[in-house]
């Protein structure tokens, strides 16, 4: 077991942001992110969704998501489910019953028993003034009604948008992000250099001004769009869909 929350708070610490950034650049609300940080799980949306943010807080962190959505459904997972007892049968409780009776009972009413199959069957025999109709009458049954336990079926999952990955690979590469358009917030500018990346949520449009489009790889989710970015400096507007030049 390790500190689901205590870890992403650093590894956010160690990246210089802050939860209003992430919120930006995720589309995950404050207050999920301090939950998760927090270990507040009970404060998270109920269903799939703690576990899709809780995946896509620690990706963008490049961190490895598996290992988090583990240990946190080891964490919180569903109770198991009480199987109801099944319902005694009449016969056994009046079963139970005489044999609880002494011996000297059993033997009284089975002697009681056999008079009045004696008295029946001379009732019915040739001698007799009335005849007793041994069959019992039909009777018909009540429709049994079995109720079957409700299934709950669970929602699912609310799939998240591919991650856009971009790695400077063979040079540095300026990057200023934007949400929507060049007039939109900023969640992101800074030089990138040799070796490192940086990923963004794709809940919304990013528009990203790029300075050296040539030393940067991408991929969306894990397809390379690498042929999707400008042949110089420009601007892009990234989408779940891949990259598209703007003017």
């Amino acid at each position: 077991m390790f500190e689901i929350g205590s870890s992403l708070r650093e590894a956010r610490r160690r990246r210089g942001l802050e939860l209003v950034e992430v919120e930006a650049a995720t589309m995950i609300r404050v207050r999920y992110l301090d939950a998760l940080e927090r270990e507040r799980f009970e404060l998270l949306p109920a269903g799939p969704y703690g576990r899709s943010f809780l995946r896509e807080y620690a990706e963008f962190l490049e961190l490895d998501g598996d290992i988090y959505t583990r240990e946190y459904e080891l964490r919180v997972a569903p109770p198991e489910p009480e199987v109801p007892r099944p319902p005694s049968r009449p016969g056994i409780g009046f079963a139970r019953r005489l044999g609880g009776l002494s011996l000297t009972w059993a033997v009284v009413v089975l002697g009681a028993t056999a008079l009045v199959g004696l008295a029946v069957w001379q009732l019915g025999g040739p001698g007799g003034r009335r005849t007793v109709n041994s069959t019992p009458p039909r009777t018909t049954q009540p429709a049994t009604h079995v109720h079957h336990p409700a299934v709950t079926v669970k929602p699912l999952a609310k799939r998240s948008p591919p991650l856009l990955t971009l790695t400077a690979v063979r040079g540095s590469c300026w990057l200023s992000v934007r949400i929507g358009s060049s007039t939109g917030a900023t969640v992101y500018a800074q030089t990138l250099q040799p070796g490192q990346t940086a990923r963004f949520g794709l809940r919304k449009p990013l528009w990203i001004r790029v300075g050296a489009p040539w030393n940067l790889d991408a991929t969306l989710g894990r397809h390379s769009i690498t042929s999707g970015l400008p042949p110089r400096t420009g601007d892009m507007l990234a989408t779940a869909t891949g990259l598209r030049a703007t003017s």
